[in-house]
Formats: structure tokens, C-alpha cells, sequence
């Protein structure tokens, strides 16, 4: 399938521009976001002799452990680029608590064997993060697929700006019956740099989406209000395995 189309909920961002939004641009540019969790994201590629079956074996353990483990402290998921052949791959740590779940983590991945598997670069690069959107529809699930987008904000516009248009997003797509989770990323330190990330729980959600959303008349003015605040300068899709 054309990865194009899975691009499409960009255009989901928010309506128009109004008069009171440059009214109250000074004040809204010191709103920060009331973030919810920490996230990593670690490069890795399978070693030789290896693959995608020796890694499934190892989750597969993984997943058997945390039945027995019940703490929710972090998140470990593996994303696999869509592609026919895949020797690379992205974890992703999310960690819920105060305390630094970083060390445990590769502890854990070491005593259960991973360094033989595959290699990653382990750099401690957090990122900040909540959801901004999340449906009410059943979305626990332990496979689904997400589409990364990397960001920059335009001059003189950040979150406190773009905020309102992800408000009003909100309350648009929760009255559409699509089971998807919008969540934002972005460093501690001051930054124009952000990621998105939308999460789609169904097998066919390019073709809901364009039902739902796209063919709406309101897309037009969505996208138009998403180019005033932000442009992204890439797209990548993944499918997402969650482990705990």
C-alpha cells in the first residue's frame, strides 16, 4: 500500500485561524504541556546469525515474565518499519514514575539474554510526553500500527499555539467512531522540534480514516490552521508490538 495514504491524519490538526488566537498569542506561548510520562527511543539491528524469529522467541519470554510481574511503572514496546525485510528495529521505553527506569530496563534486557540478539545505541536522549487524544472505543491491544511524524514549529508559535488547535481536534474526532490515540513528544530543553504520534488500532484504518475524517468538509480548514503552527518533516509507519 502507498505509504502516502497513511499520512493522512496531518490533516486532522485544527480549524481556522481566528482574531482572538493573535490576540492571546503572547500569553498562550508561555502555556506549556502538562506532560504524563518519560520516553526513549533506541536504534537496534539484529546480529549476525540472528533474526526476527530469535527476537520473537525473546519477547515471547518477556511477555511470559511481566504475566508474573504486574507493576506498570514503564511501557516496552518494539517498532518494525513496514518493509519486506526487516533487520532493524526501534524500542521504546515509557516510563510512568518518578523513578529512572532506564538502568532496570537494559538490566532486564541483558539478564534475559538480548545483548546476544541484536545491538542498540543505548544514548539516554528523554523526551516528554502526554496524550492528547484518546477514543473511548476498546483499544487494548498488543500489536497495532503507528505512524511517527517528526516536527518543527514555525517562528513564534509552540505548544501554547498549537494547543488550541489540538483542543478543538479533540472534540472533533471523539464524536467519530475511530478507535486512534494522538500522543506528543518533545525534549525538556526549550525546543521548535516535537514529534506526533498517531496510533491506528485497526487492520484497515486508511480506508476509515478517508471515511471518517478526509472526505470531511472540514479538512481543508484543519490542515490550513496544523501549516500555521507546525510543518513535519517526516513520516515513518511502523507496526507496534507491545511487551508490557
Amino acid at each position: 500500500m502507498n505509504p502516502i495514504k497513511y499520512i493522512s491524519l496531518i490533516v486532522i490538526f485544527l480549524t481556522s485561524c481566528s482574531s482572538d488566537l493573535n490576540e492571546g498569542l503572547e500569553a498562550n506561548l508561555l502555556i506549556s504541556p502538562d506532560y504524563q510520562f518519560t520516553t526513549q527511543f533506541f536504534e537496534c539491528k539484529l546480529n549476525e546469525g540472528f533474526n526476527l524469529i530469535s527476537l520473537e522467541s525473546f519477547l515471547s519470554d518477556l511477555v511470559k515474565e511481566d504475566s508474573n510481574n504486574k507493576t506498570k511503572e514503564y511501557d516496552f514496546k518494539i517498532y518494525f518499519p513496514k518493509s519486506d525485510y526487516v533487520d532493524q528495529f526501534i524500542m521504546n521505553l515509557q516510563n510512568y514514575s518518578t523513578n529512572d527506569a532506564y538502568i532496570n530496563f537494559l538490566d532486564r534486557l541483558s539478564n534475559n539474554g538480548f545483548d546476544e540478539i541484536a545491538s542498540c545505541k543505548f544514548d539516554k536522549n528523554e523526551l516528554k510526553g502526554l496524550s492528547l487524544f484518546k477514543s473511548g472505543l476498546e483499544t487494548v491491544k498488543s500489536s497495532y500500527t503507528i505512524e511517527l511524524l517528526r516536527c518543527n514549529y514555525n517562528e513564534g508559535y509552540n505548544f501554547g499555539t498549537f494547543r488550541i488547535a489540538v483542543d478543538r481536534f479533540a472534540n472533533k474526532i471523539s464524536s467519530l467512531d475511530i478507535p486512534y490515540q494522538a500522543v506528543y513528544l518533545q525534549s525538556e530543553s526549550p525546543s521548535e522540534d516535537f514529534i506526533w504520534i498517531n496510533h491506528y488500532y485497526l487492520k484497515d484504518f486508511s480506508n476509515e480514516i478517508s471515511t471518517e475524517w478526509i472526505n470531511n468538509p472540514e479538512a481543508t480548514d484543519i490542515k490550513g490552521e496544523f501549516l500555521e503552527n507546525a510543518k513535519c518533516i517526516n513520516a515513518k509507519i511502523y507496526d507496534v508490538f507491545e511487551i508490557s
